[in-house]
């Protein structure tokens, strides 16, 4: 009786391990391929709630004690400012870690999580969980200055990087972050834990942007009242997308103020 009962707990855990392969290869199998973002970059796969989450490290070869940032996408995933300031920053000397942060939650359509609704609400606290990981691979890099490591994001990666800034990977307010300086572009954040921010730059789109002008300026005066230091700039007539001469702004404001506040040792 005892060896049947082995039998069948056996067999119920082998059947279990199968379906969690088979769920975590049709996974995979379902994300877009990583891009090519330029020859300065490398994958950095690195772990995440006992799975693997996709990224690339980007900087110039033979560098040291580089100050390094995050980058996070938007809710459709690669390939927009994001991919350009991941391809951008390195060629000023400053690191940049682009990461698959859907990789663990694949999206539920097309348009990434875009159109998603309310599923947003549960794969949130599993990316939150990723950008700290991904800190902590950044942290351990070669070449990079562990104490000079920022988090930037664009639209619903920008309320992520303002979200694990203030609260890590849970919902309890961090007294202080564990970044040295944050970035965001045409970001929602409803947050009252600013106080724990570092150095915080804001960028808006302006009149055209999704993102109401209004929250950024809300953002940026929560940011002042708490006494973090803090910078805005908003696009006259701009949009979401910060494309053309809206993207070279934002090149040059995001470089100026990691110039300031990111420094390296």
């Amino acid at each position: 009786m005892k060896a049947r009962v082995l039998g069948v707990v056996v067999l119920a855990a082998i059947v279990a391990g199968v379906l969690a392969y088979t769920a975590a290869r049709d996974a995979a199998a379902a994300l877009p391929p990583f891009p090519s973002i330029s020859p300065l970059c490398h994958r950095a796969d690195f772990p995440s709630r006992g799975r693997t989450v996709r990224a690339a490290l980007c900087r110039a070869p033979g560098a040291t004690r580089l100050p390094a940032m995050i980058v996070l996408h938007g809710c459709g995933g690669f390939g927009g400012i994001d991919e350009v300031l991941a391809r951008y920053l390195p060629q000023h000397g400053i690191a940049t870690l682009y990461v698959d942060y859907f990789g663990l939650t694949p999206p539920p359509g097309k348009h990434g999580f875009c159109d998603a609704g309310m599923r947003i609400g549960s794969a949130f606290p599993v990316w939150q969980r990723i950008v700290v990981d991904a800190a902590a691979a950044l942290s351990r890099a070669p070449g990079i200055d562990p104490g000079h490591v920022g988090v930037l994001g664009w639209s619903l990666g920008g309320g992520l990087a303002l979200a694990t800034a203030q609260y890590g990977a849970r919902s309890t307010p961090l007294r202080r972050s564990r970044f040295r300086v944050v970035v965001v572009l045409s970001a929602y954040d409803d947050s009252s834990n600013v106080g724990a921010l570092p150095p915080t730059l804001v960028l808006s789109g302006g009149s055209g942007d999704a993102v109401p002008v209004a929250n950024a300026l809300a953002l940026y005066a929560a940011l002042r009242r708490a006494h973090v230091p803090a910078v805005l700039h908003v696009y006259p007539h701009g949009n979401h997308f910060w494309r053309k001469r809206q993207g070279i702004a934002a090149e040059r404001w995001t470089l100026a103020f990691l110039g300031r506040y990111l420094g390296s040792s």
